[in-house]
């Protein structure tokens, strides 16, 4: 186990603390996750899983990069048969992008892959490390929805 080289009355060198053992951790997930994806496509495929078929520049907004970026990243999913283009009904200059069956599959199995690995290593801890570990799952995600100069 790493010695923490911080206490938590230091918010900027629990900041760094925290920066470096999440980017650990999710690298070592990413690695656990299907090799046939970059983190770039997965991100794009779970917001179409989640939030349902979108416009590229809804896609790229969400995403919080610039079209032609997520052009690129379009044009791979759809290219992998991860996520296919539906011409809008209504307006021509408009396409609705969405996940396709093969890319919900991929993304379960990423899911599956993914806890399997975590499940093993939360099974190495104690239950109170365990409980600790739920509470700070929480305000990890705190800290990741709220903006706090918004």
């Amino acid at each position: 186990m790493r010695a923490t080289t911080t206490t938590t009355r230091d918010p900027a060198g629990l900041a760094s603390d925290l920066r470096v053992s999440v980017w650990r951790a999710a690298r070592r997930m990413r690695r656990e996750s299907d090799p046939g994806i970059t983190p770039t496509l997965h991100a794009a495929l779970f917001t179409l899983e989640t939030h349902g078929p979108m416009t590229a520049g809804q896609l790229a907004s969400h995403e919080s990069v610039q079209k032609p970026t997520m052009t690129r990243t379009i044009q791979a999913l759809v290219d992998g048969g991860l996520a296919r283009r539906t011409p809008d009904p209504l307006d021509g200059r408009v396409t609705w992008l969405a996940i396709t069956p093969q890319g919900t599959r991929l993304l379960q199995r990423t899911r599956q892959r993914t806890d399997e690995f975590l499940t093993k290593r939360l099974e190495t801890l104690t239950v109170e490390e365990r409980d600790l570990l739920a509470r700070a799952s929480d305000l990890l995600a705190r800290i990741a929805e709220k903006d706090p100069d918004a």
